[in-house]
């Protein structure tokens, strides 16, 4: 039987969130054998709570191989025509069997209508970096991270997608994906998190494109790595109203890319 009728995908359901966070445990921390600095991954990589929250997030299916489950990947909506693959990971004794590429294969051919494709690695992962550019991905900056930086890639199908123009930009956006340039940052100050009781660093940034020009929160690591004159992508960003100002966030779930 060939690996196109041994690999299926199937919606993932609370049940599963224990025996996925044992497999997602397994495959992350065998990135030490690519370049991990020690065991580990992703936030809730190896939490069946967290498990299940994707799911309620995110599109999550179950990597099958022969029926059994192997792995998991998780899709997220990011614009009209825009979806990024969040996260994908393949038990290690099932890796390198070509199990990822077809459920990459297989998960995209769901949303027929997508015609632009993101997804990102850390730097160090060698073999991550292998996988998605033999997807036919294409680097196209480093996502600004908190720790390290990570290729960010995309996939264009037909003619793509248009993003916003910062001049069409609107209090109270969502699924925000712009472009642009850094013409100023201001110093930056402290603040102290509500949520989290501790001490963060903010600036602002102006963003401009030809269309217009918008304030961009930088926080924390985004500060330091982020300077005037670098060409950007805020990729499911959002917008609010600060003492009248419009300002662009990328918040937590978003991508802020230093485009190359």
């Amino acid at each position: 039987m060939s690996l196109e009728d041994r690999v299926s995908l199937v919606e993932a359901v609370e049940d599963d969130a224990y025996l996925l966070a044992e497999i997602s445990k397994r495959a992350f921390e065998s990135d030490v054998e690519v370049g991990a600095k020690e065991p580990g991954g992703p936030p809730g990589y190896d939490s069946y709570k967290d498990q299940i929250r994707y799911m309620e997030y995110f599109d999550y299916y179950r990597i099958t191989l022969d029926d059994y489950t192997v792995g998991g990947v998780t899709t997220a909506h990011r614009g009209e025509g825009h979806r990024e693959i969040v996260r994908i990971f393949v038990d290690p004794d099932s890796q390198r069997k070509g199990v990822g590429l077809k459920a990459v294969e297989l998960v995209m051919s769901l949303y027929p209508d997508v015609k632009l494709w993101t997804t990102g690695t850390p730097e160090w992962n060698t073999r991550t970096k292998a996988f998605i550019e033999k997807l036919g991905f294409t680097q196209v900056g480093w996502a600004v991270e908190d720790e390290g930086r990570g290729r960010w890639y995309q996939k264009t199908l037909g003619e793509g997608v248009r993003f916003q123009e910062i001049g069409e930009l609107r209090d109270g956006m969502r699924n925000v994906t712009v472009e642009g340039r850094v013409e100023e940052k201001a110093v930056a100050r402290m603040v102290r998190s509500r949520r989290r009781r501790e001490t963060l660093s903010v600036t602002e940034a102006a963003l401009v494109d030809a269309s217009g020009r918008v304030i961009l929160t930088l926080w924390n690591e985004q500060i330091r790595k982020v300077e005037v004159g670098d060409r950007l992508r805020v990729e499911n960003g959002y917008t609010s109203t600060y003492q009248g100002i419009l300002q662009l966030n990328a918040g937590r779930a978003g991508k802020l890319v230093k485009l190359i």
